[in-house]
């Protein structure tokens, strides 16, 4: 199967990164869709679907997820090269 941009990469090759407040402190169950979500997606065969609780932080978690969000960028995005590399 090709992703939307053409590019050949399979779904099963998706990475997925859900970011949500503290589960005490987010809107009432969205910690837990989200916990859902990644099960749902590891099922699937989705492997690579992470989950990241931000404690201390309610809904408004934005500002404080933003260096860890390009923490997973650069993750991803390092993996895709070493995979790259490997196949030549």
């Amino acid at each position: 199967m090709v992703n939307a941009a053409g590019d050949g990469v399979t779904i099963t090759h998706l990475q997925q990164v859900l970011f949500t407040g503290d589960r005490e402190l987010e809107l009432l169950g969205r910690y837990e869709e989200n916990a859902y979500l990644v099960r749902m997606m590891k099922l699937v065969g989705h492997k690579e679907t992470r989950l990241l609780e931000l404690q201390g932080y309610g809904h408004m978690m934005t500002e404080p997820a933003f260096p860890l969000l390009l923490n997973e960028v650069q993750r991803i995005t390092g993996k895709k090269k070493q995979l790259g590399n490997s196949k030549k």
